[in-house]
């Protein structure tokens, strides 16, 4: 039980840390001058619509396909 706790804690943190990462990335730094030593430890802007996009096509991918499947199998029977 307290493993789970903890599995649950530290996904939490890590979501929580990936979300505070994207949107200072998205929301502050094109605001920030460019020679701004910040912009050292983010990537370039294109890939704060890139990076996402990839993920929902994955997403979406695996998940019509897990349908499909069921789809194919539940005809056959």
């Amino acid at each position: 039980m307290a493993a789970d706790k903890a599995v649950g804690a530290v996904a939490s943190f890590a979501t929580l840390g990936l979300f505070v990462y994207y949107s200072t990335w998205t929301l502050i730094m094109p605001f920030v001058d460019e020679g701004h030593p910040s912009h050292n430890y983010f990537p370039a802007w294109k890939y704060a619509v890139k990076i996402p996009l990839l993920i929902a096509i994955l997403l979406f991918t695996i998940v019509f396909t897990f349908l499909s499947l069921i789809m194919i199998k539940s005809k056959r029977d």
